[in-house]
Parts: C-alpha cells; sequence; structure tokens
C-alpha cells in the first residue's frame, strides 16, 4: 500500500464529503416524502436522486479504483473474475446520471422560463416520480451491457498499480455510441436550452428591472461550470475508448487518473454549488444543525444542574453534620 501526499489530500475531502452528501440527501428524503411545500417542484427530488447517485459512483470508485492503484490487496484484484464487471456496471450507471440529469434539469427551466402556465401544469409529484424513473432506466440500460465485454485487473508497471481494463476491443464501439454519440447530444442541447434559459432569464431581469440580476449571473456561472465539467468528461471518456480501441496502456493510466479529479469535480463541485446558491436546501442545513446543536447545550446544561444539585446537596448535609458537631 502507498499513498502520495495528493491521494492523501483526496482522500481527506472526499470521506467527509460523502458523509456530508448522505445526511443532506437524508434530509431532502425527508422533506419530499413528507411533503413540504418548498421541496414539491421537480429540481428536489432529481437533485437528492443524483446526491444518492454521486454517493454510491465515489465509493465505486474509492472501492474499485482506488484502492487497487493503491495496491491495497492486489493479489485479490488480480485474480478475481467478477470484480472488474462489478465495477464498469456501476462506474458507467453512476456517470451516466449527471449528463442525463442535466438536460432534464435544462430543459424543465426553459419550459419554467417561457412557458410558466404549461409548467404549472405538468409540475407535479407524478412528474417528479417519471423523471426519477427516466434517470434510472437510462442509467442502468448504459451500464448493464457492459457485463457482455470481459474485463479484468492488470497491473501496470508504467504507474506501479493495479488497474481495470477491458480484454476486447470491440467494447470501443458501444462505448463511442453511447460516451460520444448519446452523451455529445446530451451537452449540445444542454447548452443550447442553457444558453435559451440564460436570455430569458435576462429579458425577465429587464421587465423587473434587474431586481434579479444576482440570480442571473449565478445561473451564468452554474451554465458555465455545468458545460465544463461534462466536456472534461467527454475527454475522459475519448482517452478511454482510444486505450480499448489502441490498447495503450499509458492512455488507460491516464483515464483511470484523471477520472478521479474529474469525478470530484462533478460530483462535489456540483453538489457544493448547488448548496450555496439554494436557499432552501441551506435552511434545511442550519434547521438540522440548530436541532442538534440545542439538544447538545439541553443535555450539558442539565448534566451541569444535576451536578449542582448533588454538590449543593452535599454541602447541605456538611453543613447539617457541622451543626450538630457544634451543638
Amino acid at each position: 500500500m502507498h499513498f502520495t501526499i495528493v491521494e492523501v489530500i483526496q482522500l481527506a475531502y472526499n470521506i467527509p464529503s460523502m458523509i456530508f452528501m448522505l445526511i443532506v440527501g437524508i434530509l431532502l428524503l425527508q422533506k419530499i416524502l413528507t411533503e413540504s411545500k418548498a421541496f414539491q417542484n421537480e429540481f428536489y427530488p432529481m437533485f437528492c436522486y443524483r446526491i444518492f447517485n454521486d454517493v454510491l459512483y465515489n465509493i465505486c470508485i474509492l472501492l474499485l479504483l482506488k484502492f487497487p492503484s493503491w495496491l491495497v490487496m492486489p493479489q485479490y484484484f488480480l485474480h478475481s473474475v467478477r470484480i472488474s464487471s462489478i465495477y464498469y456496471v456501476f462506474a458507467a450507471s453512476t456517470f451516466c446520471v449527471p449528463f442525463v440529469h442535466t438536460i432534464f434539469l435544462s430543459a424543465i427551466r426553459y419550459v419554467a422560463i417561457y412557458h410558466p402556465m404549461r409548467y404549472t401544469r405538468i409540475s407535479s409529484q407524478r412528474t417528479s416520480i417519471i423523471l426519477c424513473s427516466l434517470l434510472f432506466l437510462i442509467s442502468f440500460s448504459i451500464g448493464l451491457p457492459t457485463l457482455a465485454f470481459p474485463s479484468m485487473y492488470i497491473y501496470s508497471n508504467y504507474t506501479n498499480s493495479v488497474l481495470p481494463t477491458y480484454k476486447v476491443k470491440s467494447v470501443a464501439y458501444y462505448n463511442f455510441c453511447y460516451a460520444i454519440v448519446f452523451y455529445g447530444i446530451t451537452v449540445i442541447l444542454s447548452a443550447i436550452f442553457n444558453i435559451a434559459n440564460l436570455v430569458g432569464l435576462s429579458r425577465n431581469n429587464k421587465k423587473n428591472n434587474n431586481k434579479n440580476k444576482k440570480s442571473e449571473n449565478v445561473f451564468a456561472f452554474y451554465t458555465f461550470f455545468t458545460l465544463f465539467t461534462t466536456c472534461l468528461m467527454e475527454a475522459y471518456f475519448c482517452c478511454r475508448i482510444s486505450d480499448n480501441y489502441l490498447g495503450n496502456k499509458t492512455l488507460l493510466a491516464i483515464a483511470n487518473y484523471s477520472v478521479t479529479w474529474i469525478g470530484d469535480l462533478e460530483t462535489f463541485g456540483n453538489f457544493y454549488f448547488l448548496i450555496f446558491i439554494n436557499t432552501e436546501i441551506k435552511a434545511v442545513i442550519k434547521e438540522t444543525l440548530y436541532k442538534v446543536c440545542k439538544i447538545k447545550c439541553n443535555s450539558s446544561s442539565s448534566n451541569t444542574i444535576k451536578k449542582k444539585n448533588i454538590q449543593d446537596s452535599k454541602n447541605s448535609r456538611c453543613e447539617k453534620t457541622t451543626k450538630t458537631i457544634v451543638a
């Protein structure tokens, strides 16, 4: 087992971030299931789904990609015939969700900005269930077919680590179809929708004397951020497809190393960004922290009072004893 300083830093923020994501996801799910009015539009159920998906993605990357690269139980990975297949199923399935989630969110925003009456009619709990179900079906319909392509873990002399790879070149054609064609289309459509949404927000702000100028700037930055991260993900796929087709293990090492950073930026970056700009989610987190702190404070004050009462009782007994002796 060996770690570099960079990997230690990465691990130091990965685990706390995953725990925080899981807590926020559970809090959001609780609010959605209790039918709180502020959390009944399509954004929150999809964001909640995205959180749990990203937690699963990071667990998959940590256990099945980073552990072998750190030479944690290397013989176990090298001799296993199933683990690499499990890795590719979950990696492909969870990696798909950010692309589909982005296009869904962009399309919903477009309808809300340009057709508010139609959006009001279609916005419902049923719509949220349909969208989350589609996210699940589309992602696993891409991940499960990877089982048809045999894979394994190999030891790379280039990086001195154990890496997963496919045994056949034909997987490159499948990767090209979903990663370049399908994901490429979603990126282009998302960019078009987001530009249109930005124009629509700008027009609405001008009508309202720029009262929501701050939200327009935030949305513009978020649009650029999502476009940048999805382009990085596409670059990763180009590198990995080239490795699958050419059998170049250097490209494989570069792809597997880069995906850990690209994935962190896509999952943790998107998560913290949305929390930063969303007042309802911040309110839920603050409310929970307040309740936890209040319980701890009450418990602490209760213990202090008990100790004080015990001490007062002891002092009282001592005084009585002293008086008795003097008498």
